[in-house]
C-alpha cells in the first residue's frame, strides 16, 4: 500500500483536489480544520528527525546556505523585480517562495534518497525562519491587497509549524508511537493534504466556477513559477552529488502550500486564496515531470 501511495501521489491529491468541487461549502471552519491537518502532518514528520547533534553538524553547511538563499534572499530579489510587472503578482509570488519547505517533502525525497536527514533538515530551518519572515514582510508588502495583524499571523504560523515539534519530543520516547509514526508519515501526509485540498477548494469553488479563464491564467503562471522552483533548486547548491541535489530539488519546489492556503483564507482576499489553491494543483502537476526525470537521472 505504501509502495501505491508513494507510485501515485499526485495523482491521489489531484483527485482529492477536484472532488471538491463536487463537496459542500464547510463554511469558516474551513482554514481552522486545515490548521489542525498541518499541525498533524508537522507532529508526524517530527519523528522522522534524527536529533543527534553529529547529523545536524555534518548537514548544515548546505542546508543553511540553500535556506538562506531560497526562503529569504530569493523571495525578496524576486518580489522587488516583478513588483515593476504587476502588484497583484509580486505579492502573491512572494507569498509562496516564504512559505517553508512543505512536509510532504521527506516522505518524496526518501524515493530518491535513503538518509532524508538533509531534506528534514531543510524542513525544520525553513519553517524556523518562516515563523518570523512570514509575519514580518506578509504585512510589510500587503498594503495593496490587505491588512493583517502581524501578532496575529505569527501566532497563527508559530502554533502550526513550530508548537508540534515540541509536542511530539514526550511521544518521541515511546517507542511505538514513534515507530507507528515513522512507518505511516506517507498515510499521513497523503490524507491530511488530500483533507486539506477538498476543504480549500470546496470554500472557494464559487470563485473557480465563476471566473475560470482567472483561474486558467493562475493554472499556468503557478505552473512556470513551480517548475522554475524545482529546476532553481537542481542548480542552486554547487554539488556534484545526486542525493543532494535531488534533496535540493524537491525541497526548493515543494513547499508548504497548506499553510499557505490556510493563511490565506484567514487574513487575505478570496483571489488570493484561490491562487493559492491553483497553486497547489500546479504542485502537483509539476512533481509528476520532475520525479520522472530524477528517476530517469539516479538510474544513469
Amino acid at each position: 500500500m505504501r509502495d501505491f501511495i508513494n507510485k501515485y501521489f499526485s495523482f491521489i491529491l489531484l483527485i482529492a483536489g477536484i472532488s471538491g468541487l463536487f463537496i459542500p461549502d464547510p463554511g469558516d471552519v474551513a482554514s481552522y480544520f486545515i490548521l489542525v491537518l498541518l499541525f498533524t502532518i508537522i507532529f508526524a514528520s517530527c519523528f522522522q528527525f534524527d536529533l543527534k547533534k553529529e547529523v545536524f553538524v555534518s548537514k548544515s553547511t548546505h542546508a543553511i546556505a540553500f535556506t538562506i538563499l531560497r526562503f529569504i534572499l530569493i523571495p525578496v530579489i524576486f518580489f522587488i523585480v516583478l513588483s515593476f510587472v504587476s502588484e497583484f503578482y509580486a505579492f502573491a509570488l512572494f507569498f509562496l517562495l516564504l512559505l517553508p519547505s512543505a512536509v510532504a517533502s521527506p516522505p518524496v525525497t526518501v524515493m530518491f534518497v535513503k538518509n532524508i536527514n538533509l531534506s528534514l533538515i531543510i524542513m525544520a530551518l525553513s519553517s524556523i525562519v518562516a515563523t518570523f519572515t512570514i509575519p514580518v514582510f506578509v504585512p510589510l508588502v500587503s498594503e495593496g491587497v490587505s491588512t493583517i495583524n502581524p501578532l496575529n499571523l505569527f501566532q497563527t504560523v508559530f502554533i502550526t509549524i513550530v508548537l508540534p515539534f515540541f509536542v511530539h519530543l514526550p511521544f518521541r520516547k515511546k517507542k511505538k508511537i514513534k515507530n507507528w509514526m515513522s512507518l505511516n508519515l506517507s498515510y499521513v501526509t497523503v490524507i491530511c493534504i488530500s483533507m486539506i485540498l477538498l476543504l480549500a477548494i470546496s470554500k472557494n469553488k464559487q470563485i473557480v466556477f465563476q471566473q475560470p479563464d482567472l483561474v486558467l491564467i493562475f493554472i499556468i503562471i503557478a505552473l512556470i513559477f513551480y517548475l522554475g522552483l524545482f529546476v532553481m533548486g537542481w542548480y542552486m547548491i554547487p554539488t556534484k552529488d545526486f542525493n543532494s541535489k535531488a534533496t535540493f530539488t524537491i525541497s526548493s519546489g515543494m513547499n508548504n502550500i497548506g499553510l499557505g492556503i490556510s493563511l490565506a483564507i484567514l487574513y487575505l482576499p478570496p483571489i488570493i486564496a484561490v491562487f493559492c489553491i491553483m497553486a497547489q494543483f500546479a504542485w502537483i502537476i509539476t512533481l509528476i515531470p520532475v520525479r520522472l526525470a530524477l528517476r530517469k537521472i539516479q538510474k544513469k
